[in-house]
């Protein structure tokens, strides 16, 4: 097994390395780079808009925003609209989508996420590291992305609505309604089988970024990810706690979609900034969204590698 994990490892790492330039001169060229400070103009943007809740004013205005965005990286959104019952009654949710098409059809779909509602309180909850810093760099990845070299396989990427429970804490389904109600429409529309691995990205702001080993994400995409960390000399962002990490991805992961959450779960001391009136600008960084704008995409190309997708 140990042999078998290592020779993997190294016909993964090999293969992403020629994807980027091989020895003999082949290889596309080098994809734009991660703009670490448009993705922090992004994600101060969302804090100025204020608190983001679904089916809120300022979730409206995020999501007319982030529309935009995306078709300034040349992608056409797509909106997603449904009502759903929660305990606050029922609520309108809306996710936004755009896919950037690759060009073998055969290669199918990866599908990448971030959430960018925000926790319902009787405060002002802006979440800057909780909702703002994921669609912030999901933004710029798709921006890269698209003006990078074409890739055979699909990408999509979605901005869910409705992560956060309407309650103060998760229970039943008061959670993650933008997610299920995409996996479920992926499964409706015939697509669950082209979806050949699903990326979220969440909480990634923390100025003290280290990628949390989330238990329920499909281990071989936490080593490519993590792999790629290290190759790039940011190996001391990853391997924090291992923990058992509810989020956007369990849909996915119900639909038997192979998934990974890239998040870090400690949001300041013992995680006392998760959900409280700590989760400011101030305490994120814009060296946060550099680092895992730089391990994002190199752990991409890694995928695409082990997928057979380059």
């Amino acid at each position: 097994m140990v042999t078998n994990a290592r020779a993997w490892t190294a016909a993964v790492v090999f293969l992403a390395l020629c994807s980027a330039g091989c020895p003999d001169g082949t290889g596309s060229a080098a994809a734009p780079e991660f703009d670490a400070a448009r993705a922090w103009k992004g994600l101060v943007h969302q804090v100025e808009i204020g608190p983001r809740p679904s089916g809120s004013e300022g979730n409206e205005t995020c999501r007319a925003w982030i529309e935009s965005e995306l078709r300034a990286a040349g992608l056409e959104p797509r909106r997603e609209t449904f009502t759903s019952p929660t305990p606050a009654g029922e609520v309108t949710f809306t996710n936004v989508w755009a896919e950037l098409p690759g060009t073998d059809q055969k290669a199918g779909r990866l599908v990448m996420g971030s959430h960018f509602d925000t926790k319902r309180y009787s405060y002002r909850f802006i979440g800057a590291n909780d909702g703002a810093s994921s669609t912030a760099v999901l933004i710029e990845i798709a921006r890269v992305l698209a003006a990078g070299p074409k890739r055979s396989i699909t990408y999509r990427f979605v901005f869910f609505d409705g992560e956060e429970a309407v309650r103060p804490e998760w229970a039943g389904e008061d959670n993650t309604y933008g997610s299920r109600h995409h996996a479920q429409k992926l499964k409706q529309d015939g697509l669950v089988e082209s979806v050949r691995a699903f990326v979220l990205l969440d909480m990634v702001g923390d100025k003290d970024l280290k990628l949390t080993r989330d238990l329920n994400s499909d281990r071989k995409f936490v080593e490519i990810f993590f792999g790629a960390a290290r190759r790039i000399g940011l190996g001391k962002h990853v391997d924090g706690p291992a923990l058992d990490v509810r989020d956007d991805h369990l849909p996915f992961m119900a639909a038997r979609i192979r998934s990974i959450d890239l998040i870090d779960f400690e949001y300041g001391p013992h995680n006392t900034w998760w959900h409280t009136e700590k989760d400011v600008l101030e305490n994120t960084s814009q060296e946060s969204l550099s680092v895992i704008g730089r391990i994002t995409l190199a752990g991409l190309a890694d995928l695409e590698a082990a997928l057979g997708a380059h």
